[in-house]
């Protein structure tokens, strides 16, 4: 069964406001255009859908123009000069792509002289020479820092992306029985997220029963295992973190106790989720709250306890122990405490929009 999606803002107004935002941020440092190659910040400051795996190049100039060259598709782009190349010949994709984007943009973005903003996590040798690239700046810290702050826009693809998360968790949940494998239940993982969202996405995964992750095997899972999946779901270009503990069969007293009290470690970080709180401060307390219970006392928490997410799976802000950025209203964050004994491997991950007064939980079910 699908489910439509729902009805979204205009996305073309979105990437205006964020075109704006970061020409503000030009114009600070003195900078007089940005260009950008990766493809989620394309989309992000244009609202278009690019054709893979055709490269793209953006130009943003502090004076408010742009100009987008990409492969040739019938979507709509949103920037005031659009240039499009073939990036196939009669259905075979050649091993030229780059050098077919940079014939159309270097003859147009007129780089030689400037103070020009680069994608550098993105950006490749060949395109910078092919610009005219000699000297630049990276922007990538500005980038991430504007897209951290989340708009209605992102919130509704990231409620997208979560809600197609929770069908593929409903849909592992099913599937797990005993003698079921591994590789079944992650199949019917992948087909619970794609038939909530209406169409193909991502989901991936730590799918491995009995152990602290990583990727399913074709494995029978038995009777008394506690199966410990963290999926992770993008959709529409936003990504899902979530993570649940289920019994295989019945589970043990022992077991469920663990289940619970690693679930209350969120309801013991909950009233911390406010801006000004650190990712250091955060992480010491969820660590606190998993050593009271006797199995984990000597370990407490083993790994990070969450971060940010959006159009990256990881992004700014870190929940680790020598963190000290402080959250703000509009950041999107996953909390993952996890408990590993020797008799259940346990970790519990939700989402948390921070707000101007505390947060608000994302990833509770719904129709």
């Amino acid at each position: 069964m699908t489910h439509p999606a729902a009805s979204a803002p205009d996305p073309a107004t979105f990437a205006r406001s964020r075109r704006s935002r970061l020409i503000d941020r030009l114009a600070e440092a003195r900078l007089d255009a940005a260009v950008l190659t990766d493809p989620r910040e394309i989309t992000y400051f244009t609202a278009s859908t690019l054709r893979s795996p055709a490269p793209a190049c953006l130009l943003i100039r502090r004076t408010g123009e742009t100009l987008l060259v990409c492969g040739e598709s019938e979507h709509e782009h949103n920037a005031d000069e659009i240039v499009q190349y073939g990036w196939h010949d009669g259905g075979t994709i050649p091993t030229d792509l780059t050098p077919r984007m940079l014939a159309e943009a270097a003859t147009r973005f007129r780089l030689d002289t400037g103070r020009i903003g680069v994608q550098f996590e993105s950006i490749s040798a060949q395109v910078c020479r092919g610009l005219g690239l000699s000297t630049f700046q990276p922007i990538d810290a500005v980038l991430f820092d504007l897209e951290r702050t989340k708009d209605a826009l992102d919130l509704l693809r990231i409620n997208d992306a979560i809600q197609a998360n929770l069908a593929a968790l409903a849909a592992a949940e099913r599937a797990i029985v005993p003698g079921a494998t591994e590789l079944e239940v992650f199949a019917a993982a992948c087909r619970g997220a794609m038939l909530r969202a209406g169409k193909k996405v991502v989901h991936d995964g730590d799918y491995r029963c009995g152990a602290p992750g990583g990727s399913c095997r074709n494995r029978p899972i038995a009777s008394g295992e506690i199966y410990t999946i963290d999926a992770w779901t993008q959709h529409n270009g936003y990504w899902s973190d979530l993570a649940r503990a289920f019994a295989v069969g019945s589970a043990s007293n022992e077991q469920r106790e663990l289940v619970e009290h690693v679930r209350g470690a969120h309801e013991r970080v909950l009233p911390l989720l406010k801006p000004g709180a650190t990712g250091g401060e955060l992480w010491q307390a969820l660590d606190g709250a998993l050593r009271e219970h006797a199995s984990v006392a000597a370990t407490g928490l083993v790994h990070h306890g969450g971060h940010g997410v959006g159009l990256r799976l990881h992004e700014a802000p870190d929940i680790n122990p020598k963190v000290n950025v402080p959250l703000r209203a509009g950041d999107v964050i996953c909390i993952e405490p996890g408990a590993y004994t020797p008799f259940a491997n346990i970790r519990i991950e939700e989402t948390y929009l921070i707000t101007a007064n505390g947060a608000r939980c994302l990833s509770k079910p719904h129709a």
